[in-house]
């Protein structure tokens, strides 16, 4: 019998230039900077100061608040919590202040 060649050499080259491969040490990424630590009391209350929301609303408005953004030179979140903002201010002076209440899991039944 003949010996058989291989295109990309000999089978033991190949199988140990492939162990070579997935054997090599990965790239080390660069250390972050240490942050500063923040005591949980801030930890807590940066948690509460922002929220991601989000909501649907129609195409008009949303070109609209993004020309007025782009207009005045605010981001769109500046522009949409000032709305919000007034517009809550507007509901409380009519019907009183808005809270966040918790009712007691007893009262659902």
């Amino acid at each position: 019998m003949s010996e058989q060649t291989f295109p990309l050499g000999d089978f033991n080259d190949l199988e140990s230039s492939v162990r070579n491969i997935t054997q090599q040490p990965k790239p080390q990424k660069q250390q972050a900077r240490p942050q500063e630590q923040k005591t949980p009391q801030e930890a807590d209350a940066s948690k509460r100061d922002w929220m991601h929301f989000t909501f649907i609303c129609g195409i008009e408005i949303v070109d609209k608040v993004k020309a007025i953004a782009h207009k005045e030179g605010f981001s769109i979140r500046d522009v949409v919590e000032k709305y919000l903002k007034d517009g809550i201010a507007r509901y409380e002076q009519k019907h009183g202040a808005v809270t966040k209440q918790r009712r007691d899991i007893d009262d659902i039944l």
